[in-house]
């Protein structure tokens, strides 16, 4: 992988999980997703973005 890509593969999960964060509240309150469904995505989020720090290429 090369740099720029992953780079650019962090910056697009990070922005992900900031989403998913600062719009927590509304997300469950409105019944978008539920608190399980909420987790679940915020954790394979993080395993992504700590699967990419740990690949060294």
């Amino acid at each position: 992988m090369s740099t720029l890509k992953g780079l650019n593969a962090r910056i697009e999960i990070l922005n992900e999980l900031r989403f998913y964060l600062r719009h927590e509240q509304r997300l469950l309150s409105e019944g978008w997703m539920t608190e399980s469904d909420f987790f679940e995505i915020v954790e394979r989020l993080i395993k992504e973005y700590a699967a990419i720090l740990l690949t060294k290429e």
